[in-house]
């Protein structure tokens, strides 16, 4: 899959966040590691954070993915697989889709 222009800002944001950050050259080096291959989503542990942080972290999830004011049927297989590992019903991530939409 091809990289689409916003990914490629993002990486560069990020490799100038882990260069000024306070880490050791191996935990640079590993971190800028992740912006050269694809992560797997992983989902453990997110459904044990209170229900205000799990909704955050949807709602910050649907306000990137609909940025471009496109969203991509792997964005919404992506919103899908985190909704279901946060433990978010399908209701709740329909309202704040909506907040966000509406926004």
């Amino acid at each position: 899959m091809a990289d689409n222009p916003y990914l490629s800002v993002i990486r560069v944001w990020a490799a100038l966040v882990i260069a000024s950050a306070d880490l050791t050259d191996a935990e640079k080096e590993q971190a800028l590691g992740y912006l050269d291959e694809k992560v797997e989503l992983d989902t453990t542990g997110l459904a044990d954070l209170p229900a205000e942080e799990r909704e955050g972290i949807y709602r910050a999830a649907v306000k990137l993915s609909a940025i471009d004011n496109d969203i991509a049927d792997s964005e919404i297989d992506f919103l899908e697989r985190l909704r279901v590992g946060l433990g978010l019903d399908e209701a709740k991530a329909e309202s704040i889709e909506d907040s966000v939409a509406n926004a």
